[in-house]
């Protein structure tokens, strides 16, 4: 079979070769999957770049010789090339481990969470049964390989991390991305208002027709006095920021009393230059 893979980390994506590799097998709850589409998402360049790896070096628990891990037991170890990228995507069910869920999903067309070392920019894959979805025929291919990464995170974001109040506002950055409309589409269903934040006026008109309650296009408002002036002086209690950099900073000078911000992303590539300061105020 053909497969994307990296043997080290690399900053080119002239870097990843197509590779022929044996078709595998499934394990012990193990599905495999014949790919029909797989997306490209910010999320498999850290992959690409060893940014996901970089980070975890940094963190206390994976100090010394255990190990670069996401978790202080270290039963989740960050992958390390070779690798096959790819993060999700959907596929047909070609072969199955042991196990119900896995014998369930024979046959079926799914939308796989996958990510290296089993990545989905292959012709075959491997995945968890548990991180698989049987799809209806009324989802299309191209909403299917899209499934988890964006929609799911955007749920989680905004219903189980903030809990965002029906009539509450929520910014939102980089409000032209995926996860962007999903989460203007979400704030139609559950009532709340969406502030969206773009770089520039050529998404604005998309974003008001999905629902977006605001729309800051940043290279021609500032976005402290919209804030100001679309909560009455208030400011925002919910903001979700996937940039970084200068722009993060200026959102958490945009909140509220109580005001929570979820860093997600850091696609600046920029520190969060934020005095202390500013954290601390009011007391």
């Amino acid at each position: 079979m053909k497969s994307a893979c990296i043997d080290a980390f690399t900053e080119s994506i002239l870097d990843i070769r197509l590779e022929e590799k044996p078709v595998p097998q499934p394990g012990p709850g193990q599905i495999r999957v014949r790919m029909l589409m797989s997306p490209v998402n910010p999320s498999d360049l850290n992959f690409l770049h060893g940014t996901y790896h970089q980070a975890l070096q940094r963190i206390i628990w994976n100090q010394g010789d255990a190990g670069v891990s996401f978790d202080p037991a270290h039963r989740n170890p960050c992958p390390t090339p070779p690798y096959a990228l790819g993060g999700e995507g959907v596929g047909v069910v070609d072969a199955v481990g042991s196990g119900m869920l896995a014998r369930r999903l024979r046959n079926k067309r799914v939308a796989i969470a996958g990510g290296p070392p089993h990545g989905t920019w292959q012709e075959y894959t491997l995945a968890d049964a548990k991180r698989a979805v049987a799809l209806p025929t009324a989802v299309p291919d191209e909403q299917g390989a899209m499934f988890f990464v964006n929609p799911v995170t955007a749920y989680v974001l905004v219903r189980e991390v903030l809990r965002v109040p029906r009539d509450g506002w929520l910014l939102v950055t980089a409000a032209g991305s995926a996860l962007g409309k999903s989460v203007v589409r979400l704030g139609k269903l559950y009532g709340f208002k969406t502030l969206c934040v773009v770089r520039a006026d050529n998404n604005t008109a998309e974003l008001e027709k999905l629902g977006a309650d605001a729309v800051v296009a940043t290279d021609r408002q500032d976005l402290h006095a919209e804030v100001f002036r679309l909560t009455g002086g208030q400011g925002v209690k919910y903001a979700i920021d996937c940039v970084g950099g200068e722009l993060a900073a200026q959102v958490v000078r945009c909140l509220g009393l109580d005001g929570r911000l979820v860093l997600y992303g850091t696609l600046a590539n920029r520190p969060l230059p934020l005095p202390v300061r500013d954290l601390m105020m009011p007391v």
